[in-house]
């Protein structure tokens, strides 16, 4: 038998035993190999799922433009409401109908089914069908605003309302961050203070180590709707905590979660959700710049000749779309940096690297996340960089070698 588990080929019908038998395949490769296999199909169909929605969404909004629905909705929007921003947001939401109908199978399929096949999901069809509501619900009463202001600043003023929408949209992001982990997050699970114990103060001595304050390390009940295990960076300011899920605290050992929140106390430390805002501030306002020349010089393509045609909108979503999937692959590469910086923070915190590759090999083995994706497909999608590249680099820095 040899490495793979195949039966050693015969030579000439011989019956004499080999000189070097193959090594015998232990049931611990075996099931590694397996788990691998069905992590990289389960990753793989993810990606493909998620591919396929945005392509969806981008001809849904082509169609709309080439077949006149656009311009149909907008007619009907203002015979609902005679006034444009109540028009708008009358649109918005028949829109927002039309294409939850035509994306909800491959959303049924992609959060519910293939989740349940994987023996991931927690959730009953009823319960994924609520928390899929509460999450569209929670989206709506955000876009409100965006939406409304959008709109002023496209009416008032125009080629340049890039500029006002840019800070705008930088403003609304340092709201969100400082209102989600305390008015947003508690809607889609229940919070509690990780209580007292051995975990308890080794995450106390790592936050006073490194002279840092935290306003809480909580633990989520992500155990309702999923197997898999996750802690998060959450917050800035006074809104600013450390959340670790109930599937983490069950599953992993202290030393390993205490490596977890080293890392993310990394993040913290190195101020990286800073610089993912000042980042995403700048990608926004040069998105926003590309796209409105495009809008304006293609809107007589379909027909419009203002940019403020609420019909005409579909066409501006069509260019941000576009322009964000070019600069995907970048902003990614910037996130899998912050994420070897904050590994290279723990495991110099803790000195402890074992126990963080541990940790990341038990995360990928529960999230069922591909080990080692193909080069390309992890530059484009990937916004941390591999289990087995995460683990290799913690290996050579825990031996001296830092890279």
């Amino acid at each position: 038998m040899d490495s793979q588990g195949n039966s050693a080929p015969q030579h000439g019908g011989s019956d004499h035993i080999n000189a070097h038998p193959a090594e015998a395949v232990s049931p611990d490769q075996t099931m590694a190999e397996r788990q691998r296999k069905i992590s990289t199909q389960y990753s793989r169909r993810k990606l493909l799922l998620g591919l396929s929605q945005s392509l969806l969404l981008f001809f849904f909004l082509f169609a709309m433009l080439v077949s006149g629905v656009s311009v149909s909705l907008e007619r009907l929007a203002f015979n609902l409401i005679d006034q444009p921003y109540g028009a708008l947001l009358a649109f918005a939401l028949l829109f927002g109908i039309l294409e939850g109908a035509l994306a909800f199978p491959m959303r049924w399929y992609s959060g519910y089914v293939l989740e349940h096949r994987y023996g991931l999901s927690n959730q009953s069809i009823g319960r994924w069908l609520w928390e899929s509501l509460k999450g569209t619900g929670v989206s709506a009463v955000l876009a409100v605003p965006i939406l409304l202001v959008f709109y002023y600043v496209l009416r008032t003023y125009g080629s340049s309302w890039w500029i006002p929408l840019g800070f705008v949209l930088f403003l609304f992001s340092i709201l969100l961050s400082r209102i989600a982990p305390v008015l947003i997050f508690p809607l889609f699970y229940k919070f509690q203070p990780l209580q007292d114990g051995a975990l308890r103060e080794r995450i106390l001595a790592l936050t006073r180590a490194v002279g840092m304050r935290v306003e809480g390390v909580f633990v989520f009940d992500m155990s309702k709707n999923t197997k898999k295990a996750n802690a998060a960076f959450t917050g800035i300011g006074k809104s600013k905590r450390i959340i670790l899920g109930d599937t983490l605290i069950a599953n992993f050992t202290d030393e390993e979660i205490e490596t977890v929140f080293a890392h993310e106390l990394g993040h913290f430390k190195l101020r990286h959700v800073w610089v993912m805002m000042v980042t995403g501030m700048v990608t926004v306002f040069v998105g926003l710049w590309i796209a409105s020349r495009l809008y304006e010089t293609s809107l007589g393509w379909f027909g419009f000749d203002a940019i403020d045609r609420i019909a005409a909108l579909p066409l501006l979503g069509i260019w941000l779309g576009l322009y964000s999937l070019v600069t995907t692959p970048v902003n990614n590469l910037l996130s899998r940096a912050l994420e070897r910086a904050a590994d290279t923070f723990a495991v110099r915190l803790t000195r402890n690297g074992e126990a963080l590759v541990h940790a990341l090999q038990k995360l990928g083995a529960v999230n069922l996340a591909d080990p080692n994706p193909h080069p390309a497909i992890e530059f484009f999608f990937y916004s941390h960089p591999s289990i087995q590249k995460r683990v290799e680099r913690i290996k050579t820095m825990s031996a001296g070698s830092p890279q």
